[in-house]
């Protein structure tokens, strides 16, 4: 083979290697994205007020939410392309509003919208409705464990997850120093605690004494059954903080 023949099949391997690079799929599975703004006809569309769209992949599945409902099935891309199958949904009582907005994202997703992913930027095209998003971990990023007043927004019971009864607030607050301040939902107290990855180690937990009867006893009981768990498994995600021990658990917005 003479030098030209050479220069010929190197050309060659070059070009199909570009090629089969751009043709490699969106890296999706792993990733969360928000809506950052959404354009019909040219014009901005607004969503419900205190809504965004989130869109979650993961092992081949997508989940879609749009303030309301969950939507969920199995997804896959040609080419550009964002085809979802055996889309199911939760079944939320919600306003009409927001019912009326998961309508719109189903349909958006049944369309088959093109999908373009630029670093962090995800957009899908449908027609004349241009939906862009950013990635979760930029848009949102994870609040650390130390430092925010983390408080109790819904307790977990094996599969259910209920809210906190209303009027009354429990709060954590997880110290540089190892040390917890509590706020039972009643009573008051602290503790320390040690991070092991995903192992959250509680000891040496005290509270006082004041004898609750009403909803805030029955908060407290919530809250100290955990705790009390003394090794616990954390995450957070955004400003959500999930603590479990067990089929218990506790869910915690940071601020």
């Amino acid at each position: 083979m003479n030098r030209w023949q050479m220069a010929l099949v190197l050309v060659n391997a070059m070009t199909m290697a570009s090629c089969s690079f751009g043709a490699q799929p969106a890296k999706l599975d792993g990733r969360t994205f928000l809506s950052t703004g959404i354009v019909v006809a040219d014009e901005p569309f607004a969503l419900v007020d205190g809504t965004r769209i989130r869109l979650s992949f993961a092992d081949g599945q997508v989940s879609a939410q749009a303030g309301c409902n969950t939507m969920f099935g199995s997804y896959r891309l040609d080419g550009t392309t964002l085809v979802v199958d055996g889309v199911g949904m939760t079944e939320m009582g919600c306003d009409p509003d927001r019912h009326a907005q998961d309508e719109w994202l189903g349909d958006l997703l049944a369309a088959r919208p093109t999908l373009t992913l630029a670093g962090n930027d995800l957009s899908l095209t449908s027609g004349d409705t241009v939906v862009s998003l950013l990635d979760r971990e930029v848009a949102d990023p994870d609040l650390g464990l130390v430092g925010p007043l983390w408080t109790v927004e819904e307790i977990i019971s094996g599969d259910a997850v209920s809210s906190t009864p209303p009027g009354t607030t429990a709060t954590l607050r997880f110290g540089a120093d190892g040390t917890l301040e509590v706020n039972f939902g009643c009573n008051t107290g602290g503790g320390r605690y040690e991070v092991d990855g995903s192992t959250l180690r509680i000891f040496d937990l005290l509270q006082t004494e004041v004898a609750c009867t009403d909803e805030r006893g029955a908060l407290e009981a919530a809250v100290g059954g955990v705790l009390s768990a003394g090794q616990l498994t954390w995450q957070v995600e955004a400003s959500k903080l999930t603590l479990t021990a067990g089929d218990k658990g506790l869910g915690l917005l940071g601020s």
